[in-house]
């Protein structure tokens, strides 16, 4: 054996002991961007809830408001907190993100995420059974607590994220992703290094953040849109109804599409379960032999 293939095994070895922890987005992560989920839980799931709740004159006014702040903090419930605080919601009303928490997860159209995902289930199964691996899973999403776990139960996978192991934006307030403080408190929870962590993402924002704190990162790009599959332009009359759901999703989270070629990702997957074909790459016995 050569010096560098030697120095080779004994990096992979390195790494497979020190990777511990896999923390997953939820949202355009555990399911597809093109379920249509996303478009209508920022439309008509925010406007509405701005409306009935925070008297909001109509719902075009309502997704100006949470369009603007989204594209600043990337979570509606941080968003409206701060609108609240510049005196942009309508006159004595206050925000109380727990209302929004109840509301999506009581009023939401969840059939449109298509029920529960036997491959991801399938492929999250193994490789929690996999003594090889021994990676916690922990999720961290900027959707508040009840709504992220009526999500994953709806796609059912909430058998693999525990309530000590979900991290919703209401457990991290003042605070969201990306910010870094963020991170950091839900590393002090599950009680890991980012050095030992898997972020696994569709947001380049928080893919930039997590791979410069010490994490390797995992983008879901959604099916069909890694660059070698060519992929379909947004003016294409081919345009099907899961490429325009993409783009209607896209639409509502502006500046943060996925981006492979990013310094920040270190390797692209279409959909959740396929982050098992980049662990066995990465953590498997062949990686170090």
């Amino acid at each position: 054996m050569t010096a560098g293939i030697a120095n080779d095994a004994m990096n992979a070895r390195e790494e497979k002991a020190r990777l511990t922890t896999l923390i997953f987005d939820v949202d355009d992560t555990l399911y597809d961007v093109g379920t249509g989920f996303t478009a209508h839980r920022n439309t008509e799931g925010a406007t509405s809830f701005m409306v009935d709740k925070l008297n909001f004159p109509s719902k075009q006014e309502a997704q100006k408001i949470r369009d603007e702040y989204f594209k600043i903090y990337h979570s509606t419930a941080k968003g409206l907190t701060a609108a609240e605080k510049e005196g942009r919601l309508p006159e004595g009303v206050t925000f109380n993100p727990l209302d929004l928490d109840e509301y999506w997860a009581s009023n939401l159209d969840f059939s449109l995420l298509g029920g529960p995902d036997p491959k991801c289930i399938e492929s999250f199964r193994s490789i929690t059974f996999d003594s090889r691996y021994n990676l916690d899973f922990v999720a961290f999403s900027n959707g508040p607590r009840k709504y992220v776990s009526r999500v994953l139960k709806e796609i059912g996978l909430d058998i693999f994220f525990p309530p000590d192991k979900l991290f919703a934006v209401t457990d991290v307030l003042p605070y969201c992703k990306p910010e870094k403080d963020a991170f950091e408190l839900v590393l002090k929870a599950v009680g890991a290094r980012p050095e030992s962590c898997i972020m696994i993402e569709d947001s380049m924002k928080n893919i930039r953040i997590a791979k410069s704190m010490g994490m390797k990162t995992i983008l879901v790009c959604g099916k069909g849109r890694k660059r070698n599959h060519g992929g379909v332009e947004e003016n294409d009359v081919t345009v099907d109804e899961d490429q325009r759901n993409v783009y209607d999703a896209e639409a509502t989270k502006a500046g943060d599409a996925p981006d492979e070629t990013d310094p920040a990702v270190d390797a692209v997957v279409e959909v959740a379960s396929e982050i098992r074909d980049v662990l066995k790459l990465w953590l498997s016995d062949d990686a170090s032999s």
